[in-house]
């Protein structure tokens, strides 16, 4: 393409990878563990008030899907990340909570998730995708369905209990919402195999 200046070059070269990938979902091969990565490019999430500590500061929670694709193999989480922008070090504040069990409202009631892990390395990946760049305290993992996934997508939480092993209940609440992403990544997810009538 003579004429072309190499920047303007590798811009549409970046443009053209870009449309062949669905908006809102990023994938790749992981360099550590040679497992394919999908993951939302978005988390949503949900933050924490105390204003008892900070007057604009909170505690926040991204929560963001990952799908493992190990050969044939697909496992999909839900990854909290726990983050803060509250000043740990004034007199007390204690650490914030890093998610253990986990209710989330339903219209058939609350569903409770329990973690899998608590870091990503042991599920395959080498590295969190959704740590923040600053206030980072830790993670959980929690295993989903696909059926788990549609129902999140069709009807997204608008909030999120955790039970911390020290401070108890703590509700979280939408603060920036990921919806978009999180359709777009359902959509891609393939359908449930049928079952065999034989079985029946």
């Amino acid at each position: 393409m003579r004429g072309v200046p190499a920047s303007l070059l590798s811009l549409l070269l970046l443009a053209g990878c870009a449309a062949d990938r669905s908006p809102g979902v990023n994938e790749y091969l992981d360099s550590e563990t040679a497992v394919t990565v999908r993951t939302v490019d978005e988390p949503t999430v949900y933050a924490h008030e105390a204003p008892e500590l900070a007057a604009n500061a909170r505690d926040y929670l991204s929560a963001g899907v990952v799908e493992v694709i190990n050969m044939d193999k697909r496992s999909r989480y839900l990854a909290l990340v726990s983050w803060s922008t509250i000043d740990r070090n004034r007199p007390g504040a204690g650490p914030a909570p890093i998610p253990d069990r986990i209710e989330i409202p339903g219209a058939g009631g609350a569903r409770e998730l329990t973690p899998v892990s608590h870091e990503s390395r042991s599920l395959g990946i080498s590295a969190e995708p959704f740590r923040p760049a600053a206030g980072y305290v830790g993670e959980s993992w929690y295993a989903l369905t696909v059926a788990d996934l549609r129902a999140f997508a069709k009807n997204p939480p608008q909030s999120l209990e955790i039970v911390d092993a020290t401070a108890g209940r703590i509700t979280y609440t939408m603060w920036r919402d990921g919806t978009g992403a999180l359709r777009e990544f359902v959509r891609d997810l393939p359908d449930p195999a049928p079952s065999d009538p034989r079985r029946r």
